[in-house]
């Protein structure tokens, strides 16, 4: 049966996009039948789609992992198995403490089974994915969410960067962050480690061959907004991201305001 879903776009790395904003879901392959499901998502239909492909590929899941706490972030399915699912220690605890509000969500598009699969997350036990392929370096910030991730598969230069990085999204603040301070401070972090990539997969929108393009778009209409500039991001121009837009603005003008 031919692979329905996921496509490679990198050596070990596979990647499958949602009908739903363009959501990716990430497989890294070790190399001897074990993958690595970053991300799954989103609606039953593909989430089931993801284990079916896998077995179609002849891999079995062998790990998860969330890049950060959002509800479309943190799902499974069970056909993906018991595997032990990573993320950083901040997603955790915020799952932990805030399970019901953070997955709240996820009553419109899911039945309660896979809600109740949703989340359940241990903290990643140091700065590398714990598995028997290529070493993969994590890398925490608090830009988009209190403890995300990017993970970069240094062999395959390949960046897993969660919600950053998009060519369809623009940069979006936790909303805690009411200055774009926090945002700002986690794409700087972010910075050498994009640098050290050759293909960044954001969390929604397409696979990238140019991450410093995408960092270098994010960081202009960042520092356009922040001087008070009209940015000409051709994002902006998305009606998906026009609330977003708006948000950044507000943001932006606390920040020159004090």
């Amino acid at each position: 049966m031919a692979c329905r879903r996921l496509r490679e776009v990198a050596p070990g790395v596979l990647m499958a996009t949602s009908r739903r904003y363009a959501t990716t879901s990430t497989v890294l392959v070790d190399g001897s039948g074990g993958a690595v499901v970053i991300d799954p998502n989103w609606d039953p239909d593909e989430l089931a789609a993801i284990p079916a492909d896998l077995a179609d590929l002849n891999l079995r899941c062998v790990a998860g992992v969330a890049t950060h706490e959002h509800y479309d972030h943190v799902l499974w399915h069970p056909g993906l198995g018991d595997a032990t699912r990573w993320a950083s220690e901040r997603t955790v605890r915020d799952l932990d403490d805030h399970r019901d509000r953070l997955l709240a969500p996820l009553v419109e598009y899911l039945t309660p089974d896979l809600i109740d699969l949703a989340g359940r997350l241990r903290p990643l036990p140091d700065e590398t994915l714990p598995w028997a392929g290529p070493r993969t370096r994590l890398v925490q910030h608090d830009a988009h969410a209190p403890g995300h991730l990017a993970l970069l598969v240094e062999e395959a230069g390949v960046l897993v960067a969660g919600d950053m990085l998009s060519d369809v999204e623009i940069p979006m603040p936790d909303p805690a962050d009411e200055t774009l301070d926090t945002y700002l401070s986690g794409i700087e972090r972010l910075r050498p480690t994009v640098a050290a990539s050759r293909l960044v997969i954001p969390g929604h929108g397409t696979a990238g061959e140019r991450p410093m393009d995408r960092w270098d778009a994010d960081m202009r209409y960042l520092d356009d907004l922040l001087a008070g500039r009209v940015s000409d991001d051709p994002r902006i121009g998305d009606p998906e991201n026009a609330d977003l837009h708006a948000a950044n603005l507000v943001r932006a003008d606390r920040s020159r305001n004090g």
